[in-house]
């Protein structure tokens, strides 16, 4: 991660990966009632993602969806498994989306280690009868470029094919949205080998957007990004290197550099840490200095 303080220095021209890539980025469902951001930093039909978070009103997440929606961008709340007391609860969340023609989501597992409900994981959501009727025709799960706290290799691979192949037979498009990491070229890989695996398969990679060196290993290690913690804390030495805001500049130019020319899809999710107008304003600059976009005027 790049000290926000430093000038993004001018570059070549980044590839054609990095041109064609699209842009989301994620929300909590109230900070939606203050979200308004420019079009030239979010254009009109990007995606923005709400969370699912134990303890949160769901009404709150509908609304939040709505008004999404209204603004001209696609709303995609999360579903996370673990955080539904009862199937009707999800059963009754997925129709009030519906109501809203609310058409795309992401199926999570979720957080608690430990739920009282009856389903724990995205595949059962995928399978459940009630998005047969439902406005939902675009589904997001999950994937991990540094592999999961608590789930091996393996059966990280053999629960994305079962959500691909759940998604297949219902006629549903499925696409991979991914934890954040710090690796670009770990990130490239990881993107690749799903490219290869599964050709045509559009990934979304997590990014963290701009915020502090403190706030990024706090977010880290409450989701379970493992390996690059110690490069993180590597990097905190000296008090300004610890508050100074970090972008993800380096992790982006050295995904690009590595997978230049993406076979399939390859677009760009920010978890905005420090705030989403922090990260926007940063990704509009980045995308000048990179050539990306051209300046505005």
């Amino acid at each position: 991660m790049t000290k926000t303080s430093e000038t993004l220095a001018e570059r070549p021209a980044l590839s054609t990966g990095a041109a064609q890539a699209e842009t989301s980025i994620e929300l909590a469902p109230e900070q939606v009632r203050n979200f308004a951001p420019r079009a030239v930093h979010l254009p009109l039909g990007s995606r923005v993602f709400l969370t699912h978070l134990t303890g949160k009103p769901e009404a709150m997440q509908v609304e939040a969806a709505l008004r999404v929606k209204e603004m001209g961008y696609i709303a995609v709340p999360h579903f996370g498994a673990r955080n539904f007391k009862t199937e009707k609860d999800y059963v009754d969340l997925v129709a009030a989306h519906s109501r809203n023609g609310i058409t795309e989501a992401l199926f999570l597992g979720g957080n608690p280690p430990l739920f009282a409900g009856p389903m724990g994981e995205a595949a059962q959501l995928l399978a459940h009868p009630v998005l047969k009727d439902s406005t939902f025709r675009t589904a997001f799960v999950s994937g991990y470029p540094e592999g999961h706290p608590d789930i091996d290799e393996a059966s990280l691979k053999d629960a994305l094919c079962r959500k691909i192949d759940i998604c297949k037979e219902a006629s549903r498009d499925v696409r991979v949205a991914s934890q954040f990491a710090f690796d670009g070229n770990m990130i490239a890989a990881w993107a690749q080998s799903l490219h290869d695996a599964y050709p045509g398969l559009p990934v979304h990679v997590g990014l963290a957007g701009v915020t502090s060196l403190t706030k990024l290993i706090k977010f880290s290690m409450m989701c379970g990004v493992g390996p690059s913690i110690a490069a993180l804390r590597r990097s905190a030495s000296g008090l300004f290197n610890i508050i100074a805001d970090r972008n993800p500049a380096e992790v982006l130019d050295a995904m690009w550099a590595s997978y230049p020319a993406p076979v399939a899809p390859l677009h760009l999710h920010f978890f905005p840490f420090g705030g989403w107008e922090k990260t926007l304003s940063w990704f509009a600059d980045y995308q000048e200095a990179r050539g990306l976009r051209a300046i505005e005027t």
